[in-house]
């Protein structure tokens, strides 16, 4: 009799159910972590209501003309359309109609937001009533100066000319930053390419996970000060990708306490000795470009391990505008590599030097040759039979310890704290 386990794939494209089958004899560990129960609407409005460290939005707009209310994209899995009616329900409140309202999704370098993006974020009632805006990392920038560490800040022109920015955005593990969420819904959310390059290839972050005391966070702090962050969002995921958790007010303290929570529900203690490893994506499995957030569970893999990632990626390749990947054309492929970095020339000649992860990929939307341009020592597989069928030639014999992370982009190692 075959063995099954039901997975989450395909964040906002469906959000649907994959059983995945194994032979009986395998020996399947799932790695849970603590899970939250979604909190209820009334429990949203609640949180909103009662920020740390600031006064709550009423009075904090009250006498104010413009608010922008600055959304992450559909790179990341946060279901802001739950929280979004408390919001302006607040707004309201202090006095703020509709028509003084902006909201802004804070796509960073990723592509442009489109109008069934912003559906699916907000819904089709508060796209109607609301003006929405896709930042551009290239136009419509206004200059701020530079960081402490040198970094140019060129912010969304649009959001500087509002009286009150308010971020609505998840706290996932991410690698440079140690975690996602706060100010970084400003830098890079809102900022130039320029600005965010620096930031990616030119200051030192940490493991995901990790500390918040380390040189990209301080330089996040830095230009949302200056840019101006007043009421700040911050909201954790069940593995249902409903909200679990959310923490509202100074974007600091606000953020502080939603990371100390993330690292004790999104902790899972990681299963040693596998012979198969297998990463989950979902929530973060729209596109290849970002599926590097679900790999950190090869990192405990032993000398003969497969390695299999299960990624929809609806979006194909997908795209961000400091990637190599991206580029089309000579010009764009010139004009990239004149803003080289050294760290930039180390990191694609780790690539090229094979070191990249041969992971075994099933997808149903990916091509191989988009696949090569990011992971050029991975296999594609488009059949679950036809994955297993290689798995089962790699590892013959019975007893075989598979480990599964359902949805690894969310989970971390205690380790990393």
């Amino acid at each position: 009799m075959r063995k099954s386990i039901d997975l989450l794939t395909s964040a906002w494209y469906g959000d649907s159910t994959l059983t995945v089958g194994f032979p009986a004899e395998w020996d399947i560990h799932l790695a849970g972590q603590t899970d939250q129960p979604a909190l209820t609407d009334s429990g949203v409005r609640e949180k909103i209501r009662n920020p740390s460290g600031t006064s709550p939005l009423p009075e904090l707009v009250k006498g104010k003309r413009r608010v922008a209310v600055l959304i992450d994209d559909t790179q990341r899995p946060t279901p802001v359309k739950r929280i979004i009616p408390a919001v302006l329900g607040e707004l309201k409140n202090g006095g703020i109609e509709q028509d003084a309202i902006i909201i802004v999704m804070a796509t960073a370098c990723h592509r442009p937001a489109t109008k069934e993006d912003f559906i699916k974020k907000l819904g089709a009632d508060t796209v109607k009533n609301i003006k929405t805006l896709s930042h551009d990392c290239r136009r419509n920038l206004k200059y701020l100066g530079k960081t402490s560490r040198g970094t140019p800040i060129y912010v969304n022109r649009f959001v500087t000319e509002c009286d009150v920015k308010i971020g609505i955005s998840g706290v996932y593990p991410h690698e440079g930053a140690g975690f996602g969420g706060g100010a970084k819904i400003i830098h890079p959310g809102i900022c130039g390419k320029e600005t965010a390059r620096y930031l990616h290839s030119r200051l030192k972050g940490v493991p995901r996970g990790s500390t918040l005391d380390n040189e990209l966070r301080a330089d996040m702090e830095e230009i949302a000060e200056k840019a101006g962050l007043d009421f700040s969002i911050n909201v954790l995921l069940n593995r249902n990708r409903d909200i679990g958790h959310i923490f509202c007010g100074h974007r600091v303290i606000a953020h502080q306490e939603a990371v100390k929570a993330a690292k004790k529900y999104y902790g899972i203690k990681p299963i040693n000795g596998a012979d198969i490893i297998i990463a989950n994506a979902y929530p973060f499995d729209t596109s290849l470009h970002f599926l590097s957030k679900g790999l950190w569970p090869f990192t405990h893999e032993t000398k003969n391990s497969s390695k299999v990632v299960i990624a929809s990626c609806p979006e194909g390749l997908g795209y961000h505008a400091l990637s190599l990947a991206s580029l089309t054309g000579w010009s764009g492929f010139f004009h990239r590599i004149r803003a080289l970095s050294r760290h930039d020339v180390r990191l694609y000649l780790t690539k090229w030097k094979n070191k990249e992860p041969g992971i075994l990929l099933f997808s149903t939307n990916i091509r191989k040759r988009e696949l090569k341009k990011i992971y050029p020592q991975a296999r594609l597989f488009a059949a679950w039979g036809n994955l297993i069928s290689e798995l089962k030639s790699r590892h013959p014999g019975p007893n075989i310890k598979v480990a599964v992370y359902p949805c690894s982009p969310l989970q971390v190692p205690p380790d990393s704290a």
